[in-house]
């Protein structure tokens, strides 16, 4: 028998098996996580989903040739993923240099923001640099182009964002406010391409190379699992409530210096809901002015409920006010009969997670209240 031409990669998919094994015992089937079988039932397709993640986004990324990749969709939720935005990473070294070029269609947000590695395994760790729409330079018909480098040269008069040598991704954040959820009609997409303006030839594929992506990939694929904290624990980041059913004032990534993927212009507020049966949980209050606002329902593995043929979000333009800007928003697995209701797909608690982007002003606290139904 010969010798195996590929130990580094054979190494890495045994590593591969034993972080499986790890899942499988730490998180899947720990029951300590879990506070009904609905939610371990859940995991089993969790990680089915942070499978597909580790692949397209480790296995496949080369810096060298990056292409944009879509993050979440009905069929990969993960991290708090969000109905009305379509979300792209790629793969970059802060080394070279990059144009992104694209068109802005019905998006009413499209912002840019470059990430070191994560010490975690995670998928982006701390901010590098960041940029919005309002900030670049958009024709007439939407198109636009924007070169990440050292140099502000490269741009040759454009739009440029200043790339760190220790940048490891670009990720890129398209919000839509329309009365269809952008994930859920087929006619809305984001029109983006990135391109390398080193002369670089692919490189071949090696032992080496494929070896490194898969050990980052699975980095990555025991962070969003066995790395994750057990539902319902303190956090210790500003704009998430320890208390259940009751949201904080909302506070901004920026100003929270957190080393974190979260989107620099956007104020959030997050809480856990816990309902027993025949409870809701009614939000009020007002919206500030500003772009887009939005808020949704997570399962306890940071994911959306399902929202393609239930209703677990809602943006501003879906909400109903009252005659005086006010709104009231029903947490509950059963139709109150109002129009502002978010299912809980008969999850006994999940998170609420509320998102404010570019407000005119602060965002007020959502208040809460628990009534029966």
């Amino acid at each position: 028998m010969s010798d195996n031409p590929t130990p580094q990669a054979t190494a890495a998919l045994d590593d591969l098996i034993t972080a499986l094994t790890e899942i499988r015992d730490g998180y899947i089937l720990d029951s300590a996580r879990w506070a009904e079988p609905l939610e371990q039932v859940e995991a089993f397709r969790y990680v089915g989903q942070m499978l597909s993640a580790m692949s397209e986004l480790y296995w496949e990324a080369q810096p060298e040739h990056p292409r944009f990749v879509g993050i979440v969709d009905p069929g990969r939720k993960l991290q708090g993923d969000n109905p009305d935005a379509i979300y792209h990473y790629a793969r970059i070294d802060g080394t070279r240099k990059y144009r992104v070029s694209g068109r802005i269609g019905k998006e009413c947000y499209t912002s840019f923001t470059l990430h070191a590695q994560a010490d975690d395994g995670g998928m982006a760790g701390p901010l590098r640099g960041d940029v919005n729409d309002r900030d670049l330079i958009v024709a007439d018909d939407g198109s636009y182009s924007l070169t990440l480098s050292a140099d502000p040269a490269d741009a040759e008069g454009g739009d440029w964002l200043k790339l760190e040598p220790d940048a490891i991704a670009v990720i890129v954040r398209g919000y839509f406010q329309l009365p269809v959820s952008a994930q859920n009609d087929s006619e809305v997409h984001v029109d983006i391409d990135i391109e390398c303006l080193d002369a670089v030839s692919p490189p071949p594929l090696s032992d080496e190379f494929i070896a490194g992506r898969m050990n980052e990939g699975i980095a990555f694929l025991r962070q969003v699992t066995v790395g994750q904290g057990r539902f319902g624990g303190g956090s210790g980041v500003p704009f998430v409530s320890d208390v259940p059913n009751e949201l904080p004032k909302p506070f901004s990534f920026r100003d929270s210096g957190l080393p974190v993927p979260g989107a620099a212009d956007i104020h959030y507020a997050m809480a856990r809901w816990e309902l027993e049966p025949g409870q809701a949980l009614v939000m009020r209050g007002t919206l500030p002015a500003g772009p887009f606002v939005n808020v949704m329902l997570w399962n306890s593995h940071m994911q959306t409920l399902e929202y393609r043929n239930r209703n677990s979000s809602l943006n501003a333009e879906q909400i109903a006010f009252h005659d005086d800007g006010s709104f009231e928003i029903w947490v509950c697995a059963q139709d109150p009969g109002h129009p502002n209701w978010l299912d809980t797909d008969s999850h006994r608690r999940g998170s609420i997670f509320w998102r404010y982007l570019l407000p005119e002003s602060d965002p007020d606290p959502v208040t809460t209240e628990l009534v029966g139904l």
